[in-house]
């Protein structure tokens, strides 16, 4: 794996994720939590999203052997899940079942529980991006290639933690507007991620449409 590689899949791990698109939900339910309970929830949360990315860098060929599925089976799958992605990302829909605890006294808020449930898995991270990061895993099979799979993840990681320490300011700079262009923008990254899975894994196991 080549450094403009590694460069591509943090961009793209963290155009997954959509940090910017999150920061209106992320507002929203540590609206009552205080500063304080603030910082540790981006601090929890970005370590799930870490554990969840690392692990899937380190043991993708395992958690495939594990369950018996194909690496073009899940490469199809990774992709149709990155363009449901991208769909909720074009509609601005992103966590949109997500409830913010208002009325809850900041002494009350579970801190453990926000940070990883549900702003860490499935706000942030849910089944596209670990498939993806499974199949990038199987693809780079040497450890050296795991080891910068790794490092891109918790880069990728990084972006988020400093996206979510800043989001109150980055709301008032860019607005709704200029955060649901941001939002589109990546979707359309994401879309077209999950549209060559999709194509690199059919022409893999229907070798007639190459031709």
């Amino acid at each position: 794996m080549l450094w403009n590689q590694f460069i591509g899949i943090t961009m793209l791990l963290y155009a997954l994720t959509n940090p910017v698109g999150a920061i209106p939900i992320f507002l929203a339910i540590t609206r009552q939590a205080g500063s304080a309970n603030i910082h540790r929830i981006i601090v929890l949360a970005c370590t799930a999203v870490a554990v969840f990315f690392v692990g899937a860098a380190v043991l993708g060929k395992e958690i495939l052997g594990f369950f018996n599925v194909g690496l073009n089976d899940f490469r199809i799958a990774g992709g149709l899940l990155a363009l449901v992605i991208a769909l909720e990302m074009f509609q601005a829909q992103y966590g949109k079942f997500i409830q913010s605890p208002s009325g809850v006294d900041s002494r009350e808020v579970d801190i453990h529980g926000m940070a990883i449930t549900p702003f860490a898995f499935p706000l942030l991270v849910g089944p596209a991006e670990v498939s993806i990061i499974i199949t990038l895993s199987n693809d780079n099979p040497g450890w050296l290639s795991k080891a910068l799979l790794a490092a891109a993840s918790i880069s990728a990681t990084f972006l988020i933690g400093v996206t979510l320490w800043t989001a109150a300011a980055i709301e008032r700079f860019l607005g709704k507007t200029g955060i649901n262009v941001i939002t589109r923008i990546m979707a359309l990254i994401v879309a077209a991620i999950g549209v060559n899975f999709i194509m690199t894994g059919l022409r893999s196991e229907l070798p007639g449409l190459a031709g």
